[in-house]
């Protein structure tokens, strides 16, 4: 009966060893969460119309209603991209019968995005066949990039008609890196960024209207180029994406630029530089919008307004995925949400902090409206709507208040820091 006491402290402190060490995961799997979330806000507010995560067998767009499946030899391993959580998940393909379906179809008009995130288990040259990996196969009017037998990456627009970039072979297997492909028919314009940067660009252009099946790993039209490796987080676009959005979705990632990238110049395709810190707030963000006429330029107070409402936008796109629901004013300010949705919220109360707008967010349901209405002359008024999850219409009134008749903003973005945080 003496060793009873001691097996009884011995126990005792496993358990708590235990509780302590189940704790620290606990902490763990939050942050890295949180890392992959930044990552996901950075691509939803680009306003993708298809996006996959790519983490499990089959699952739904993070926008829109579209699905996914993994087919054949695919499967859902990890840990994926450097996307700054440890947790995060990858479509594993085998390079002979693994790929993975979507619902979404056509959907693309005069412009065009793709993106994924690719890690390759073997250079092509080796598999002697092609590694596709995104796009909407069709004869006579392309819209795919893949790697080729000489492992360099191309863009297909139109029947022939391609872009081509060719990294380094030695950086290219079990190696991540983050692909993204632009085409603009009407501006004549292709560009392909590799890990945030402009690698290759010309006037190339395409055919518009695309309409084939968007299919990751394989093509459904030109059989036979299953991809030999892992892909993540793929997405597409109705429009060409600036190279400042394409480097703001890299930067939210925590991988660094490859030695293939750096340097590397494909015309005047680089990011602008941020605008200098104005006003009470600690932001260098630059924001660039567009609406029917083309590109409107901002004044900074306008802007911080801009940057207000996509904020809000964020957090309410997190929470009609996560609640269901959206979130009143008053609570994406204080962040009370449910334990463990971890959803962000606002940084500033803007009717505190701004003193050029007054701000308003009527909320019902799952749809929402958010409102930036000047409080002097010569200074625009944006109006943000949203009635489901993924779709927001935003419009902007050069002589104040707007609302739903507005000029309606087509391409928009913002580089830098929002005003969203855990």
């Amino acid at each position: 009966m003496k060793g009873v006491p001691q097996m009884f402290i011995d126990l005792k402190w496993n358990r708590m060893a235990i509780a302590a060490l189940a704790a620290i995961a606990s902490l763990i799997c939050i942050a890295a969460h949180a890392a992959d979330a930044d990552f996901v806000a950075a691509v939803v507010s680009t306003h993708p119309i298809a996006y996959y995560r790519l983490d499990s067998a089959s699952g739904k767009s993070q926008v829109g209603a579209t699905t996914y499946k993994l087919v054949g030899g695919a499967t859902s391993n990890s840990p994926g991209a450097p996307l700054g959580g440890a947790s995060s998940s990858f479509a594993k393909l085998d390079g002979r019968s693994g790929y993975i379906t979507t619902t979404q179809a056509g959907g693309v008009g005069a412009a065009a995005s793709i993106m994924a995130w690719v890690n390759l288990a073997q250079l092509p040259s080796q598999a002697n066949h092609f590694f596709y990996v995104a796009g909407e196969s069709q004869s006579g009017n392309d819209l795919d990039v893949q790697f080729e037998n000489d492992n360099a990456l191309r863009f297909y627009t139109a029947a022939g008609g391609h872009l081509s970039y060719a990294p380094s072979p030695a950086t290219l297997v079990n190696q991540w890196h983050l692909i993204v492909a632009t085409l603009d028919t009407q501006t004549q314009t292709r560009v392909i960024y590799w890990d945030g940067k402009p690698v290759a660009t010309d006037k190339g252009s395409g055919r518009p209207g695309k309409t084939g099946l968007f299919s990751i790993g394989e093509s459904p039209v030109f059989t036979g180029r299953f991809f030999n490796g892992g892909i993540q987080d793929a997405a597409l676009w109705n429009r060409a994406l600036k190279a400042t959005e394409v480097a703001a979705i890299y930067a939210a990632s925590s991988a660094k630029p490859s030695p293939a990238a750096e340097g590397s110049s494909a015309s005047s395709a680089g990011p602008s530089v941020p605008m200098p810190t104005t006003g009470p707030f600690a932001t260098k963000a630059k924001v660039e919008i567009e609406d029917a006429k083309g590109p409107v330029q901002l004044k900074r107070e306008e802007q911080i307004a801009y940057i207000f409402l996509s904020s809000m936008e964020l957090i309410e796109h997190d929470c009609q995925l996560t609640l269901q629901h959206v979130c009143p004013m008053a609570q994406i300010l204080s962040g009370a949400y449910p334990t463990g949705t971890h959803i962000e919220h606002l940084k500033f109360d803007p009717n505190r902090t701004d003193p050029n707008y007054t701000y308003t967010l009527a909320t019902n349901g799952m749809a929402w409206e958010a409102h930036a209405n000047p409080k002097k002359p010569g200074l625009a008024g944006f109006c943000f709507m949203s009635r489901d999850i993924g779709t927001t219409i935003a419009t902007i009134n050069p002589a104040g208040v707007a609302g739903w008749t507005s000029d309606e903003l087509g391409n928009r973005g913002t580089e830098g820091d929002s005003f969203a945080t855990q």
